[in-house]
C-alpha cells in the first residue's frame, strides 16, 4: 500500500510539474504569442506573431515577417530578410539577422555570436559578452555596441572579436567591459571605443 501511495504521489507531482510545459515544435501566426519549453518556434514567410519565448530550442522567423520580442534561454535566433522584430535576446545561442531587417530595440546574447547583415537597423544597443559580433556594410546601430563582462567571461575559450565593415554606422559608442579584438573601418574613429577595464 505504501509503495502504491508513493508511486501515485510521484506521478501526481510529475504531472503538476509538466502541466506548464509546452513540448514540441510550435508555429507562430495571426499575431499570437508563442511559448515553448522544449522544441523550436517557427514564423513562416509573410506571417506575423506576438512575443516568442523559448526555453530550449531555436526560433526562426522567415522573410517579410513581423514579430514582437524574441527571447530564448538555450537556442539560436534566425531572422529572415526584410522582417521586423521588437527585440532579440538569447543567453546561450547565436543570433543571425538577415539583410534589411528592422529591430526596434536591442539585440543581445551572452554566450554566442551576433551576425548583423547588410542594411539592418538596430534601434538601440547591440550587446554581447563571449562571442563575436560582425556588422555588415550599411547596417546601422542607433545606440551603442556593448561587450559585457559576466561571471562566465573567465570560462570563455577564445577572445571575442568585433568586426565592423566599411559603410556600417554606429551612432553611439563601443563600450568594452572586457578585452575584445576590435576591427573598425577607416570611416569609424577609434575614439568611439570606451574601455571600462584595466589593460
Amino acid at each position: 500500500m505504501q509503495n502504491k501511495l508513493t508511486t501515485l504521489l510521484s506521478t501526481s507531482l510529475l504531472l503538476v510539474g509538466l502541466s506548464g510545459c509546452v513540448v514540441g515544435n510550435q508555429i507562430g501566426h495571426s499575431g499570437k504569442d508563442v511559448y515553448s519549453t522544449f522544441g523550436n518556434i517557427d514564423v513562416r514567410d509573410g506571417q506575423h506573431a506576438g512575443d516568442l519565448e523559448n526555453n530550449s530550442g531555436n526560433i526562426t522567423v522567415g522573410n517579410n515577417a513581423k514579430v514582437k520580442s524574441v527571447d530564448i534561454v538555450n537556442g539560436n535566433i534566425d531572422i529572415g530578410e526584410f522582417s521586423e522584430a521588437y527585440s532579440l535576446e538569447t543567453v546561450n545561442g547565436n543570433i543571425d539577422v538577415a539583410k534589411e531587417v528592422f529591430i526596434t530595440r536591442s539585440v543581445k546574447t551572452v554566450n554566442g555570436h551576433i551576425h548583423i547583415h547588410q542594411g539592418v537597423n538596430v534601434g538601440t544597443n547591440l550587446v554581447g559578452s563571449n562571442g563575436d559580433i560582425t556588422l555588415a556594410k550599411k547596417a546601422v546601430v542607433q545606440g551603442d555596441i556593448i561587450y559585457e563582462d559576466t561571471f562566465l567571461t573567465s570560462y570563455a575559450d577564445k577572445t571575442p572579436k568585433l568586426k565592423v565593415a566599411e559603410g556600417a554606422i554606429i551612432k553611439g559608442k563601443i563600450h568594452l567591459y572586457r578585452y575584445v579584438k576590435v576591427s573598425l573601418p577607416d570611416s569609424i574613429s577609434q575614439d568611439k571605443i570606451v574601455k571600462h577595464y584595466l589593460d
